[in-house]
């Protein structure tokens, strides 16, 4: 929505549940595209492979039924990649819940599971974040017309004022058993994004960008990355954002910014924090 709310589904025409939104939806109430969203204009190589590999992991583990035509099986296949890959999405919207009533309350999750994979995160997050201003909560960048809900702003020691997302990652391991978490290249972009939009709503001292790495498979310590904000001498993390935005608007044809002249007046997500205003 033009505030910032999610706009995911619609009520149908017959009354008989909802669907999923359509462009055409979109334009009806001037929804703004979300950080994530945008990025998915861009290609994802890890992400793509990750799904293949699913795929592949589950063609070698299915068997194949007596007579079973190989077009039939290949539909099994495909749906328990699906079932894979939903199984991680969910897992890792449950640990984004429980980091955030931690971050709120100091409350741990009762879920044994979900515990032993947070225990790590918590010591993290004790032992450096020092103070929160927002958690979950949406901003919106009126002038460029995109919006994202941020896992957490809070200052980090040795950081200051930071945006701090949360992943969670079936992390790879060397022979030697050693951690190799892999970070994204649209991580900082989403960050920088999101801080831009964060600096939109009155704030004027956010300046780190903060990525958390939680295994999804096995627990163990969380693995931290500080991006540095202006992405060294050839990279610029917001004006590549920008870049893909302005793809993602060309490619869905809709930008609503265009559509309405107020647009641009409408109220956002304010911090609450008067130390960052």
């Amino acid at each position: 929505m033009r505030d910032g709310r999610p706009f995911h589904e619609v009520a149908k025409k017959d009354g008989s549940g909802n669907r999923p939104t359509t462009l055409a939806d979109a334009r009806k109430v001037l929804a703004l595209p979300s950080v994530t969203n945008v990025l998915g204009v861009l290609a994802k190589p890890g992400l793509d492979a990750w799904k293949i590999e699913q795929g592949i992991m589950a063609a070698l583990t299915l068997p194949r039924r007596a007579d079973e035509p190989l077009d039939a099986f290949a539909h099994r296949v495909v749906a328990d990649m699906g079932e894979q890959v939903e199984k991680a999405a969910d897992f890792g919207s449950a640990i984004h819940a429980a980091c955030e009533v931690y971050a709120l309350d100091k409350q741990l999750p009762a879920d044994p599971k979900l515990l032993a994979h947070l225990e790590a995160w918590v010591r993290w997050f004790d032992s450096n974040v020092e103070r929160v201003a927002s958690v979950e909560q949406v901003f919106v960048h009126h002038e460029h017309g995109y919006a994202g809900r941020v896992d957490m702003v809070a200052l980090v020691r040795d950081v200051g004022w930071a945006v701090v997302d949360f992943k969670t990652q079936k992390v790879k391991r060397s022979v030697k058993g050693e951690a190799k978490p892999v970070f994204y290249e649209t991580w900082p972009l989403q960050l920088a994004a999101y801080r831009q939009a964060i600096l939109a709503s009155g704030a004027k001292d956010v300046k780190g960008l903060v990525s958390v790495v939680i295994d999804s498979v096995q627990p163990g310590p969380v693995h931290v990355k500080q991006w540095t904000p202006s992405g060294g001498p050839f990279v610029d993390y917001f004006g590549s954002f920008l870049a893909a935005l302005d793809l993602w608007k060309y490619v869905k044809g809709y930008d609503p910014r265009g559509e309405n002249s107020n647009f641009k007046n409408q109220t956002s997500g304010k911090f609450q924090d008067p130390s960052l205003n």
